[in-house]
């Protein structure tokens, strides 16, 4: 066997977790977990996994499932939080006079993970009031859009909380050098 047919033979069976996430993605997007919905996604991901070569996300760091939890625990809380936030912000808008103020921020993140960079930003992003505008990747800097941020405290507690996120999120899955930066 050649070294160019391992690399296609091998490309069908690496990247397990790869296929496994697609595979749930897949179940996500069709909601069911019924068999016929099960093998059409292995399939689909297998494909996918074959026909893109997608270039590998160099991560030292390990999983803890620990952290994972009390991220998931801190975020869930987040979210909540902030949707109350925005239900009053978006009942205060109705009176013509109060404008809703919002703000821009940049987040330097204390990590230079890619995965940590882009986990950082998705965990931001899909709490209610605050979108990614703009990601620095050589700098590892967030640019975050803040709906509630008239003040300059609120701009700063959206900065904490991103940091807390990427903190977390170190917690859970970086390196033990990560962890000794976040600290």
């Amino acid at each position: 066997m050649t070294d160019a047919s391992r690399k296609r033979a091998g490309r069908w069976t690496t990247g397990p977790p790869l296929v496994i996430g697609l595979v749930v993605l897949w179940l996500l997007l069709w909601r069911s977990v019924a068999p016929l919905t099960i093998l059409t996604g292995v399939v689909t991901a297998l494909l996918v996994v074959r026909i893109f070569d997608l270039p590998p996300v160099p991560h030292v760091g390990r999983f803890r499932p620990l952290a994972a939890l009390a991220l998931l625990g801190w975020f869930l809380g987040q979210v909540v939080i902030a949707s109350v936030q925005v239900a009053a912000q978006a009942v205060a808008a109705l009176s013509p006079s109060r404008r809703p103020r919002s703000g821009v921020i940049a987040v330097q993140l204390r990590t230079r993970d890619d995965l940590v960079l882009t986990l950082t930003g998705i965990v931001t992003s899909l709490i209610p009031g605050t979108v990614i505008v703009e990601v620095d990747r050589a700098e590892s800097v967030l640019y975050l859009h803040v709906l509630r941020g008239g003040t300059p405290e609120r701009l700063e507690q959206a900065r904490d909380s991103a940091l807390i996120a990427e903190r977390r999120l170190v917690r859970a899955i970086g390196s033990p050098g990560e962890q000794e930066v976040v600290r």
